[in-house]
């Protein structure tokens, strides 16, 4: 049984805690030690964050499908999300300082390849993450997955939530830390088998609770429903795995899961008393030949054939787009799979910010 198949089965338990709690009850609420809750409860999540005919209600009825793209002739996978919420109607969606953007905790990213989790914890002994653990454990016990501190929840009337899927990074550096025992932000901050540069509550405050001091570093860590299916383009999955390009954390002791778009590059022009989020163009064709219809309609953002300029890892890279249409030599012949051979003159500028998270390259175990 693969892992999204567990994920599936968790979050149908968690749907009887609000009954079991009553109205006051929160599922999420903090709690204590290290055992894990189950999975988060997708309820209150925005309609993006649930995938394709997703329902809070029915946690995994939602579809999350990668798209492809070409950088400079070669096919590129990536997930574009459209802006949602307050985000969506402010006059600068690329101001971060104007946003709400949660803490999250990474660990050891200076040690740890880019989108994956660190292997620095302690795993127990002997351990190997076979067909029976994965059966078994949420999630393998030989790495430790990160940490959130907020999750999507939609406003009422619906259309209006501050959250955006764009955290601040806190570094956590394992020493002898229990991997997959860390699963919460109150737990972390107290622990003594990890290092993490503490901010204490302010003087005087009541209530106040000690957090970990960001990195100035912001990462595209998108929070989805957890049982969620994601798919590579294609509709694939990964053939060892039996899993797409998500990635599972924890929050509150709760499992969660989320697409990860790497880090946010900020411009360094930002005005003063701003935190503008870099960004890298994407094309799409204004018209492209619709081979079932036998004529050329009207393209749209994630048809199969957009243009970025950067991959991940490149210098350049940045999981937020501005989004162009270009008209093409020509739709019945075929399309520009580079940005180079795109006329400039048919350029146009939609003026619409997209996330644009392309997949960080899968590992193999």
């Amino acid at each position: 049984m693969s892992l999204i198949t567990t994920s599936r089965l968790v979050p149908c338990a968690i749907l009887l805690l609000p009954l079991l709690c009553g109205a006051a009850c929160n599922p999420f609420e903090r709690r204590s030690g290290s055992y894990s809750a189950g999975a988060v409860d997708p309820i209150h999540f925005p309609a993006p964050y649930l995938g394709e005919g997703g329902d809070g209600k029915r946690p995994g009825s939602g579809r999350f499908t990668y798209v492809t793209a070409y950088c400079r002739g070669n096919p590129v996978a990536y997930y574009p999300l459209h802006l949602y919420g307050e985000q969506a109607g402010t006059k600068d969606p690329l101001d971060l300082a104007k946003l709400s953007v949660p803490l999250a905790y990474h660990f050891d990213p200076a040690q740890t390849a880019d989108g994956q989790d660190s292997r620095r914890c302690v795993s127990p002994p002997d351990y190997v993450y076979d067909q029976e653990a994965r059966r078994r454990d949420a999630l393998p016990l030989d790495r430790q997955g990160n940490v959130f501190t907020a999750l999507p929840m939609e406003s009422d009337p619906i259309g209006q939530t501050t959250y955006v899927p764009v955290v601040r990074e806190v570094v956590v550096s394992s020493q002898k830390n229990p991997c997959q025992d860390p699963k919460s932000e109150e737990d972390l901050t107290s622990r003594t088998d990890l290092s993490i540069e503490l901010v204490p509550p302010p003087e005087g405050s009541v209530g106040g609770t000690t957090t970990g001091r960001p990195s100035g570093r912001y990462l595209l860590w998108i929070l989805i429903d957890p049982a969620a299916e994601v798919l590579f383009p294609g509709a694939k999955l990964n053939p060892s795995t039996q899993l797409g390009p998500q990635r599972f954390g924890w929050f509150n002791q709760y499992l969660a899961g989320y697409l990860d778009g790497g880090v946010v590059p900020v411009s360094p022009l930002s005005p003063p008393g701003t935190v503008r989020m870099a960004t890298q163009r994407l094309l799409y064709p204004a018209r492209v030949f619709d081979a079932d219809k036998n004529q050329v309609v009207a393209g749209e953002i994630g048809g199969g054939f957009d243009l970025v300029e950067f991959k991940r890892g490149e210098e350049g890279y940045s999981p937020v787009c501005r989004v162009f249409t270009f008209e093409p030599n020509d739709p019945m012949r075929g399309f520009e799979k580079s940005i180079a051979e795109v006329d400039p003159m048919r350029i146009t500028d939609t003026g619409e910010i997209v996330y644009c998270p392309q997949p960080p390259r899968t590992e193999t175990r």
